[in-house]
């Protein structure tokens, strides 16, 4: 048994490790996958079966091959500020805080490309950003006959929008709009096609939880008891109360944020929303905010 296939048979269980030895027997080369799943799902043996009652596993290979042409790993962290990141590209970051803000932007567009969003509301739906690069004013729509979704027109204005919400869906609108296939999937959906750190640099300063629409699994996902936290994994969670999820493995996602403070496994017990500390002979509540009668018969738990 290969080393990948030994890691992905301790953290992601036995049958996990024989779905990907039989099924995605092309990618088991050079730890590519033990290295996506650690990438993308916390350690978890509940996965595989959870994927096959979810009727999801074929769309889970799919997943895998597509990942393959992608970059590899934890998103690029950054203590730098979207504005700035774009500011190495040539592009200034404006954030839309009412419908003028968005209006201003409609100037950059042709006619009959105009996007939809200037038809207005749409600050009710989403978070609206546009870039504009440095160029921007200097390109002429006539001299691009034929236009193509990533060529310099269609960059220089782009829309980054999030839809509000528990998860924020991605979109990166182009400035052909409809003459183009896709242009609300521009860089692919993905800030890193950017630069690199950009989707940590949005999720940090604006509390964001990032999906990209051009992948449908993360949706699939998330209808199903797994929660997509701010470090781009998937957690299996057993219950939810006031956007905290408690997780399999004793870990806690508070608002898009990983508590796994409690991990340890020889120390801490996590059932339901207690959490049992078998060290000190306690239990309580991640919440403070939650109230139960459990806790005042149990102040102390008697060996």
């Amino acid at each position: 048994m290969s080393k990948n296939m030994k890691l992905i048979k301790k953290y992601y269980g036995e049958d996990m490790m024989h779905f990907l030895r039989d099924k995605c027997s092309t990618l088991n080369n050079n730890d590519y996958l033990y290295n996506v799943l650690n990438a993308h799902f916390a350690p978890n043996k509940f996965l595989f079966n959870d994927l096959k009652t979810y009727h999801l596993l074929e769309t889970f290979k799919a997943y895998l091959y597509d990942m393959q042409d992608k970059p590899m790993g934890k998103l690029v962290n950054t203590n730098e500020k979207a504005d700035e990141l774009l500011k190495e590209k040539g592009y200034t970051l404006y954030k839309c805080e009412c419908e003028d803000d968005i209006q201003k932007f409609k100037k950059y567009y042709a006619n009959d490309e105009e996007l939809c969003t200037f038809k207005g509301n749409r600050l009710k739906s989403d978070y609206v950003f546009f870039a504009v690069r440095d160029d921007a004013d200097k390109l002429n729509r006539i001299d691009f006959e034929n236009p193509q979704r990533e060529d310099a027109y269609g960059t220089s204005v782009i829309s980054i929008q999030f839809s509000k919400g528990m998860f924020n869906t991605l979109s990166i609108k182009n400035r052909y709009n409809h003459s183009v296939d896709n242009p609300d999937a521009t860089f692919g959906n993905n800030l890193e096609n950017i630069i690199p750190g950009l989707t940590m640099a949005f999720s940090k300063e604006f509390n964001l939880n990032i999906i990209s629409t051009e992948n449908e699994f993360d949706y699939d996902l998330t209808a199903n008891n797994y929660v997509l936290a701010t470090d781009h994994r998937f957690y299996k969670y057993n219950m939810e109360i006031n956007n905290i999820y408690y997780c399999v493995n004793n870990i806690i996602i508070d608002n898009g944020k990983v508590i796994d403070k409690y991990s340890d496994k020889a120390r801490y017990l996590l059932l339901d929303y207690f959490i049992f500390d078998l060290q000190n002979k306690k239990i309580f509540t991640y919440d403070k905010s939650i109230e139960d009668s459990f806790l005042d018969a149990f102040n102390d738990i008697q060996t």
